[in-house]
């Protein structure tokens, strides 16, 4: 497979089954690696996915005309105070490219659709948090261009271990890194 054989697209609420069908292999593929667990996510309603896909974007990809991957991006909120000149950054979640489609560029596409997002919003940086064991995530975030902050958290996970994590930023305005396959 080749980067240009996937095509990355904004999620509609009309597709919030799809949504749901990728998050959920998602969870099942990797649960350790995710703040929500698969019981809490597969509970939600159709109106409660909707809801999702309306307040804030999710990107899918596709490869052969099926879901290879899934992104979204959230408000971040700032430690303390507002974002500076009304600025706000953005906060990547819910990452997952399936098995099948790993090591082919995937991945760097769908951080490529949530950087284009936050610089079109005019957010001076995205962040995310990283499961502070995961060396291949952790090694891909840094490829494309994120550097830890210094801070993590140990998340609480309902019916799950909490999740150690520490948190990864880059600025949107920065030299986009390579979107191809190594």
């Amino acid at each position: 497979m080749e980067a240009s054989d996937v095509q990355i697209r904004r999620a509609h609420p009309d597709e919030w089954a799809t949504v749901r069908d990728v998050r959920l292999a998602a969870l099942a593929d990797a649960p350790d690696a995710f703040a929500s667990t698969l019981s809490r996510e597969a509970s939600r309603s159709e109106p409660q996915w909707r809801c999702r896909i309306r307040a804030w974007p999710w990107f899918l990809a596709w490869r052969a005309g099926a879901p290879a991957g899934l992104v979204a991006a959230v408000p971040d909120q700032p430690a303390s105070g507002p974002p500076a000149a009304g600025r706000r950054a953005w906060h990547l979640v819910s990452m997952w490219v399936s098995p099948q489609a790993r090591g082919g560029g995937v991945a760097d596409l769908l951080i490529g659709a949530v950087m284009d997002y936050a610089a079109g919003a005019g957010a001076p940086r995205v962040t995310l948090w990283v499961a502070v064991g995961n060396a291949r995530a952790r090694a891909f975030y840094r490829r494309m261009g994120f550097a830890p902050t210094g801070r993590r958290q140990v998340y609480p996970r309902d019916g799950a271990a909490p999740l150690d994590e520490e948190e990864f930023a880059r600025p949107v305005r920065s030299a986009a890194p390579p979107t191809a396959p190594r």
